[in-house]
């Protein structure tokens, strides 16, 4: 299948999924009695859940005043049939999986069903970090809002403002919004970085998860969720400053258009600009978000939603000797604001823009039709001095290199699903079908040479850098076709959920550079597949079982010709606990995953030749977490991660039975936030977190031990409408990470690459709401 045809096929599947949703709307509201609108949704407590059908048609129908679209004004009104009591909501719930959650604590999501699904229900970990967590730490990336999320390594390079690093259970994952893979470049440099201001949450999906998603490592995936529209008025203006003399504004503004709620808009915006931990290196940020639903009647939605971000800023990471740094230096320490650059020489550049709208059509009571499309482009571009060379011997002569690295990437993304709500006698069904489709490009250009070298203790800076030459050119152009099918059956307090899905990926990859293989191309295709079942006790207790697939391409030539994808297994067991009446979810997950299809070199040991396929590696582990948002003012997260990770399969004797990089054995976390609810101190909120990251390894042979840390954070907020009404919405915060300005190094990747992590920043802020 060429990606010409293919192209033609999803386009001309696209118009009729989209003729056919509007085209049963309009049959639909001209053969309908009686008015319409939008039903609340109501959630059951844990012994009242199981998968079913909304109410029908002609109660939500009779629910309100507001007739249909395409309705004759004629017809005689009918007397509505009464609505039957709904249960009461539980507090832990929320109206949709991808919408605003109650404090710190989800009860529903998409991210692990496509499907709007409780956590209980899902046979596999998931963390969801919501808004009023983000604020409450003032997390300024999504590293920083998954400091305290178990299973996630977020601590390797906290201060790289270029991407976010992550490792989920030891892999790395790739970043999602709203289900859909955000473009990824050919090589390092063109990465998404989204700013939590513009989230409603962040959610993490651990383990493999390609049954749903695709071609994605065996760890899972990070998937942001979009702020939309709200059906109440918001509206909301912050200001922040810090002390490397950062400061920001922002805005959140949205609401209905008109009295009958047809429209809802949005507009979020945010523009920072200063300074940051390193020296001479300053940091501006500008992101619009605007978005704009339409709801023509009761079961369809159209929400148009883009956003524009432009980030230009130097080189916040160092890469700084591991003497000096990691191990001690005769000459001392190497201070964390160390700049081992060139003001001269110093960029980091990126527009990062995408623009799409989420389709979705209710066509009766047991089948909905939704589709996701979305069209996102990064354009990066990177110059930079490093001290990649290395001390001389005399321990403070920095050998440097000066580099330049434009890069692009875009992505055409079409995610269609039907989900059917059925019975077949005493089993109750959801099943989802899915055809999705992504063209994605990529070009990339190194530039690439030596630079003068600094005394690293006494720097002179502002030295003549030559331009390097060119070193790499490559563009890639890739298709991946999906389909895909799940159905999560009900029988009493059982759940079965079981995934399938097939993919064909065909890959383009031209090197501009290269006179033996100037292009490659390679065809790929998988199955994977997940089957989960858990146990729903009436108390809000649901232990699980699991098992599941996952498959990425690489991109190579071995001995057997282009590369095979790497493949990857997991079995997972957990326990997930969320007490009917309560806004608490307890979590417990032990995996056991493996790695297979690894790249390894040649055991012929011929300089250059192809490598081979047979490494493998394994990850397997326990993970705890409590989210709490308790009705005293309480609010509570605690996590333990224990991942032991080794390559079980290598060429390489160095690597053999070591643990995966940047992946903590032990890893803990703590945070509280408490609001005082009465006498003077009524509106006081204080918050208090300690993060524990065990030692670690920052290359493949583990000869760089990187010691464990423990760092604490804090908060301290007031309502200001206690001192008077006329302040009513406003809030004053002071926020401290690592208030105790302990340094650490983060990682080392060699003994010219050591980075350090975040020390001391406070953080105050005004917010007013209204």
């Amino acid at each position: 299948m060429t990606p010409t045809f293919r192209m033609q096929g999803i386009l001309m599947l696209t118009t009729a999924y989209a003729a056919l949703a509007f085209g049963i709307d309009r049959v639909s509201a001209q053969s309908t009695n009686g008015a319409s609108s939008l039903p609340a949704v109501t959630v059951d407590a844990p012994m009242q859940r199981q998968i079913a059908p909304r109410a029908p048609r002609h109660v939500r129908q009779a629910a309100t005043g507001r007739p249909r679209a395409g309705a004759r004004s004629s017809q005689v009104a009918q007397t509505p049939r009464p609505i039957p009591p709904q249960p009461l909501q539980n507090p832990t719930t929320i109206l949709r999986g991808n919408g605003p959650i109650n404090g710190y604590v989800a009860g529903r999501s998409l991210a692990g069903t496509k499907t709007d699904t409780p956590l209980l229900e899902t046979p596999q970990a998931i963390s969801v970090v919501g808004r009023d967590q983000i604020r409450d730490q003032n997390a300024q990336s999504v590293v920083e809002a998954l400091r305290y999320t178990a299973g996630v390594a977020a601590n390797a390079n906290p201060n790289d403002g270029r991407f976010e690093t992550l490792r989920i259970r030891g892999f790395e994952p790739v970043i999602y919004l709203d289900g859909m893979q955000l473009p990824y470049g050919t090589g390092l440099f063109a990465r998404p970085k989204v700013d939590p201001f513009m989230l409603e949450r962040v959610e993490v999906l651990k383990g493999p998860s390609s049954s749903l998603y695709g071609q994605i490592a065996p760890g899972g995936l990070v998937n942001l969720v979009s702020l939309l529209p709200p059906s109440t008025p918001i509206r909301t203006v912050e200001f922040q400053a810090n002390t490397f003399g950062r400061g920001q504004a922002a805005f959140d503004v949205g609401g209905p258009v008109g009295p009958s709620g047809e429209f809802l808009y949005r507009v979020t915006g945010l523009v920072h600009a200063g300074g940051t931990q390193v020296d001479h290196v300053d940091d501006f940020r500008g992101v619009i978000s605007p978005s704009f639903t339409w709801k023509p009647n009761a079961d369809t939605t159209l929400t148009v939603l883009g956003s524009f971000q432009r980030d230009d800023t130097g080189v916040e990471i160092q890469f700084l000797p591991a003497y000096g740094t990691l191990y001690p230096n005769p000459y001392g320490k190497i201070p964390i604001n160390k700049f081992v650059g060139d003001s001269n020489f110093d960029h980091y550049g990126r527009t990062q823009y995408w623009a799409g709208y989420q389709l979705e059509h209710r066509v009766n009571d047991a089948l909905t039709l939704r589709q996701n499309l979305r069209y996102a482009s990064l354009d990066t571009n990177i110059k930079a001095v490093i001290g990649q060379g290395g001390l001389a011997a005399n321990m403070y002569t920095l050998n440097r290199f000066a580099f330049r690295v434009p890069e692009k990437a875009t992505a055409f993304t079409l995610d269609n699903q039907a989900e059917a709500r059925f019975n077949t006698g005493p089993l109750t069904h959801t099943a989802l079908f899915g055809l999705d489709y992504r063209h994605s490009t990529g070009s990339f250009k190194q530039y690439f040479g030596p630079a003068p070298s600094i005394n690293i203790f006494n720097t002179v800076y502002s030295q003549p850098i030559t331009l390097p030459p060119l070193t790499t050119f490559t563009e890639q152009v890739q298709d991946q076709l999906g389909l895909h099918a799940q159905d999560q059956i009900a029988f009493d307090r059982w759940r079965l959920t079981l995934s399938g899905r097939h993919d064909w990926v065909s890959t383009e990859t031209r090197n501009y550079l290269s006179a033996t293989t100037p292009k490659l191309n390679q065809s790929d295709s998988a199955f994977s597949g997940r089957v989960g079942l858990n146990y729903v006790f009436d108390f809000g207790l649901s232990p699980y079982v699991a098992y599941a697939r996952s498959f990425q391409p690489t991109l190579a030539v071995t001995t057997t010709g282009p590369s095979r994808p790497t493949t990857g297994e997991q079995i997972e067991a957990g326990v997930k606990y969320q007490p009917v009446g309560t806004n608490v979810m307890l979590t417990a997950a032990v995996f056991d995953i493996t790695q297979q299809n690894i790249l390894t070199p040649n055991p012929s040991g011929i300089p250059g030749a192809p490598q081979v396929q047979t490494g493998e590696a394994r990850s397997k582990g326990v993970e705890l977490e409590a989210m709490a948002s308790l009705t005293e003012g309480l609010k509570l997260i605690a996590s333990y991660t224990y991942t032991d990770t080794k390559v079980t399969k290598s060429n390489t004797a160095a690597q053999l039975g070591k643990q995966l990089i940047i992946t903590p054995r032990n890893q803990a976390a703590l945070w509280a936030d408490y609001t005082f609810q009465d006498g003077a101190a009524r509106g006081l909120s204080l918050g208090a977190g300690v993060r524990y990251t065990g030692k670690s390894y920052g290359d493949a042979a583990n000869t760089m031990r990187i010691p464990d840390y423990a760092l604490v954070d804090a908060a301290l907020r007031y309502d200001l409408a206690n001192l008077s009404p006329t302040l009513k919405g406003a809030t004053i915060a002071i926020n401290a990470q690592n208030i105790f300005n302990r340094p650490y190094v983060a990682t080392c990747q060699s003994l010219s690459a050591c980075f350090y992590g975040a020390g001391r920043v406070v953080t105050a802020s005004l917010r007013m709401t209204w």
